[in-house]
C-alpha cells in the first residue's frame, strides 16, 4: 500500500493549481450568494487575477525536477512552460468573454468558473507523470469544457457542439481507459518512471496494444487524423471565446501530455510508435489544410488550421529529442498569441450578436476597419510562417529539430502543407483589403477587454518573432532535463 505523504514538495509542486481551484470556488460561491448582479465584471476580475496568480506562484515556486507524491505529480520545466501558456490562454479568452457573451445573449456568469476548472485539468495533464494523474487531469478538464461549448443554451449549434463533443469525447475515454489497463497489465505499474523501467522485460505485443489505444484517445483530444471529426463542429457551434480555449488551451495540454508519457514512459518502444506518429502527423497536417482551402466560414477554416497545426505539432513530438520537445513548448506559446488574436478578430465583428463568419463578411474590412484588418493580416500571416513574426520562428524550430532527427521527408511535407496553408490565410486577407464591403460601414462599440486581448496578442506575436530566444532555451532545457 502506497502511503500518501503531503510535504513541502508536495505543496511546492500544487501550490500553482491550487490557486487556480481557489479561484474558481470563489467565484463559484460568488455566483451562489450574490443577488445583486449590477456589476457583472466582477466575476470576471476574480477569475483573472486567479489566472495571473497561477502565472506568479508557477514562475516563483518551480523548481526542475521537483516530484511529488511519489513522481506522480511534477513541477518541472515543462510543467511550468505549460502552466504558463495554458494559464495566458485562459486569461485572453476570457479577457473576450463579457462583451461577447452579452451581445449573443448569454447571461451565464459560470462561464468564468468553469474556464478555470478546466485550466486546472490542464495544469494536472502537464505535470503528469503516472496514468491515473493524466486520467485526472484529462476529466477535469473535459467535463468543464463539455459544458462550455454548449453554455448558448438557447443556439442549436452550440447545443449541437456539446453532445458532439460529449459524446466522442466519452467514446475516446473509454479507448483511454483500456489502454491504460492493458499498460498496466503488460508493466504492472502506473508511474511513468516504473512503466518505462518495466517495458523491456514486458511482452511486447501487449504493451503496443496498450500504446495503440493510447494513441487513438490523446489522438481524439489533439484533435488529430482520422480522429478529428469533432473539431470543426464543435470549434464553429461552441461560442468564440470558448472555441478559443479549446483550440488553443485544450491543444497544449494534451499535447504535452502525450509528449511527456511516449517520450519518458513509452522510449524503450520509440521505434515502434515513432512510425505510427510519422503517418499521423503527416495525414493531419495535410487533411487539415486541403479541407481547410475549401471552407467559406472563418471558424471553420480556423479549426481546419487547429488540425493542421496539431500535424506540425506531432512531427516534433516524432523526433523524440530535446530539441523537439523544445521546438513544441515554444510554438505552443506561439500558437497561444497568433490564434488567440484571430479568434478575437472573429468576436469584434459580431459585437451585436451578428455571426459575422463567413468569408464575405470580412469583405472591404480595410475600409471600415483598418486597425481590425491590420491585426488580422498580423495573425494569418503569422499562422502562414511569414518572418518577422512568431509563427515563422515557432515553425522554423520545429523543422529545424525534424531534420535534425533525420527525418527529411517529414521536414519536406511539413514545408509544403505551410505553402498549402498560405493560399487560405491570404484569401482572407485578399477579402479584406480588395474586395469592395458587402455591408455598411458601423461603428465599433468599446471594448476594453477586448482591446487589450488584441493588443497582448498583437504584442506576443511580434516581440517573441524578433526575440525568442529566452523562452526557446528555457523550453529546449526543460525537455532535456526531461530525459
Amino acid at each position: 500500500m502506497i502511503e500518501v505523504v503531503f510535504g513541502g514538495a508536495e505543496l511546492r509542486a500544487v501550490t500553482p493549481l491550487l490557486v487556480v481551484v481557489l479561484f474558481a470556488t470563489t467565484s463559484l460561491l460568488y455566483e451562489v450568494f450574490n443577488d445583486d448582479h449590477k456589476d457583472p465584471s466582477r466575476p470576471v476580475w476574480l477569475s483573472l487575477f486567479g489566472l495571473a496568480g497561477g502565472i506568479v506562484a508557477t514562475v516563483a515556486l518551480w523548481e526542475n525536477g521537483q516530484a511529488a507524491f511519489h513522481g506522480t505529480f511534477v513541477l518541472d520545466g515543462v510543467a511550468a512552460f505549460t502552466n504558463v501558456v495554458c494559464l495566458l490562454a485562459a486569461g485572453l479568452s476570457l479577457l473576450m468573454a463579457p462583451g461577447y457573451l452579452a451581445s449573443i445573449g448569454v447571461r451565464a456568469r459560470e462561464v468564468y468558473p468553469l474556464v478555470l476548472f478546466a485550466t486546472s485539468g490542464m495544469m494536472i495533464m502537464g505535470g503528469a507523470r503516472d496514468l491515473v494523474v493524466l486520467f485526472l487531469g484529462i476529466e477535469v478538464m473535459s467535463i468543464a469544457a463539455y459544458v462550455l461549448a454548449g453554455i448558448h443554451r438557447t443556439d442549436e449549434r452550440s447545443g449541437e457542439a456539446a453532445l458532439k463533443y460529449f459524446l466522442l469525447g466519452a467514446f475516446a475515454t473509454g479507448f483511454l481507459l483500456y489502454g491504460m489497463a492493458i499498460l498496466y497489465g503488460a508493466t504492472g505499474a502506473t508511474s511513468y518512471d516504473a512503466i518505462a523501467a518495466a517495458l523491456p522485460k514486458a511482452p511486447k505485443l501487449l504493451a503496443l496494444g496498450g500504446v495503440a489505444l493510447l494513441v487513438v484517445a490523446l489522438g481524439f483530444k489533439v484533435s488529430a487524423v482520422p480522429f478529428h471529426f469533432w473539431a470543426p463542429d464543435v470549434y464553429q457551434g461552441a461560442p468564440t471565446s470558448v472555441t478559443a480555449l479549446m483550440a488553443v488551451g485544450i491543444k497544449a495540454a494534451a499535447v504535452v501530455g502525450f509528449a511527456r508519457l511516449f517520450i519518458v514512459a513509452l522510449g524503450s518502444l520509440y521505434g515502434d510508435w515513432a512510425m505510427v506518429l510519422w503517418w499521423l502527423a503527416v495525414l493531419t497536417m495535410t487533411v487539415g489544410n486541403v479541407i481547410a482551402v475549401a471552407q467559406n466560414n472563418v471558424k471553420r477554416m480556423l479549426a481546419y488550421s487547429s488540425i493542421a497545426h496539431a500535424g506540425y505539432l506531432l512531427a516534433a513530438i516524432v523526433a523524440g529529442t530535446p530539441r523537439g520537445g523544445g521546438a513544441v513548448l515554444f510554438y505552443l506559446l506561439a500558437y497561444t498569441f497568433m490564434n488567440v488574436g484571430a479568434f478575437a478578430v472573429v468576436i469584434s465583428l459580431g459585437r451585436k450578436g451578428e455571426v459575422n463568419e463567413q468569408f464575405d463578411d470580412y469583405a472591404g474590412l480595410a475600409s471600415r476597419q483598418p486597425l481590425i484588418a491590420a491585426a488580422m493580416v498580423l495573425f494569418l500571416l503569422s499562422l502562414t510562417g511569414i518572418p518577422p513574426l512568431v509563427g515563422f520562428v515557432g515553425k522554423l524550430y520545429l523543422i529545424e529539430a525534424i531534420l535534425q532527427a533525420g527525418y527529411v521527408w517529414l521536414a519536406v511535407i511539413m514545408v509544403l502543407n505551410s505553402a498549402i496553408s498560405a493560399y487560405y490565410y491570404l484569401r482572407l486577407i485578399f477579402e479584406m483589403y480588395m474586395r469592395d464591403p458587402s455591408r455598411p460601414e458601423t461603428a465599433m462599440e468599446p471594448a476594453p477587454l477586448l482591446i487589450a486581448c488584441l493588443l497582448v496578442a498583437t504584442v506576443g506575436t511580434i516581440f517573441f518573432g524578433i526575440f525568442p530566444d529566452g523562452p526557446l532555451d528555457f523550453a529546449r532545457d526543460a525537455f532535456a532535463a526531461l530525459r
